[in-house]
C-alpha cells in the first residue's frame, strides 16, 4: 500500500484571517481566497477552507466543534526560544513558555487564531 501525507486542513469561518497568522508564523506566502487557500511550509501543506464549504458538502460529516483542542500539529525548529520571542508578537495564544523536558526536548504550545494547537519543539545541540 502507498499511503502519502499531503496537508492538514483547517476549516475556519475566516480563511482570510487564519492563512495571514500562518503566512506570519511560517514566513511563507499562501494562495488562494476567502473560499480555500493553501501554504507550504516546513514540508507540510496547510489548507484553509471555508466552513462553507464543509457544511455544504452533502458526503462530508461536519460537526461545528470550534478548535481542535486534541490534536496538535507539531514542528522541529532550530531553538524554540528565539521562535517564542518571534511569535509573542503576533497576539497568539501562549500555552505556556519554553520547557525542557525529560527526554531531552524543549517545546512551548500556542494557539491559531480558530484555537488549533501548535507545538514548536528543539532539540539539545551536539557538542
Amino acid at each position: 500500500m502507498d499511503i502519502q501525507f499531503t496537508d492538514v486542513c483547517f476549516i475556519t469561518n475566516d480563511v482570510l484571517r487564519l492563512r495571514a497568522f500562518y503566512e506570519a508564523v511560517f514566513g511563507s506566502r499562501a494562495e488562494g481566497d476567502e473560499i480555500h487557500s493553501w501554504l507550504t511550509a516546513g514540508g507540510v501543506t496547510f489548507v484553509f477552507d471555508h466552513v462553507g464549504i464543509a457544511e455544504e458538502n452533502t458526503t462530508f460529516r461536519y460537526i461545528k466543534a470550534g478548535g481542535a483542542n486534541n490534536i496538535i500539529v507539531g514542528f522541529n525548529v532550530d531553538d524554540v526560544d528565539p521562535e517564542y520571542n518571534r511569535l509573542l508578537p503576533l497576539g497568539a495564544e501562549m500555552l505556556n513558555e519554553p520547557a525542557t523536558h525529560p527526554w531531552g526536548a524543549r517545546s512551548f504550545q500556542f494557539k491559531d487564531p480558530d484555537g488549533n494547537i501548535l507545538n514548536f519543539r528543539s532539540f539539545p545541540k551536539e557538542g
